[in-house]
């Protein structure tokens, strides 16, 4: 009796186990801001950008990374150490059809602010797009 109910345990928490490591994929971008910043809470590894104005891969080398919170957001890395660390301003617009939220920050130096979309969660890679018409894709997985 003991082994089956023991046995029967150790299944059911394999089975929970099992659960919280499946992939998330979630479009974020069409989500009421309380569901983006659940999802994206926490530090975030940048692995790649794409995009631009011809369309080139960055791959990256110094192990950037962006932290979010509500409503702030630390960019850093193994070169700079962090290099943002500010809030976010969250804006509601629409494109096209689709109504989304911006999220703006200040960047370094006199540079203009930074204008970008939380796009989408697919297979753990979360990916940030540039709100702007040569912009770039980022690609993060999660610390």
């Amino acid at each position: 009796m003991w082994l089956s109910l023991t046995s029967i345990l150790l299944e059911s928490c394999t089975k929970e186990q099992e659960k919280t490591t499946e992939p998330i994929n979630i479009v974020l971008r069409d989500k009421p801001l309380s569901v983006i910043e659940d999802y994206i809470s926490g530090k975030w590894k940048l692995n790649y950008a794409y995009g631009g104005l011809i369309s080139h891969k960055y791959n990256d080398t110094i192990n950037s990374y962006v932290t979010f919170s509500p409503g702030h957001i630390i960019y850093g890395n193994d070169l700079e150490g962090i290099y943002i660390d500010t809030t976010i301003v969250w804006t509601r617009v629409k494109i096209n059809s689709d109504s989304v939220y911006i999220f703006t920050y200040a960047y370094t130096g006199n540079s203009p602010p930074m204008h970008q979309i939380i796009d989408q969660i697919k297979y753990d890679t979360l990916i940030i797009v540039d709100y702007a018409a040569d912009g770039f894709s980022y690609f993060h997985t999660k610390y």
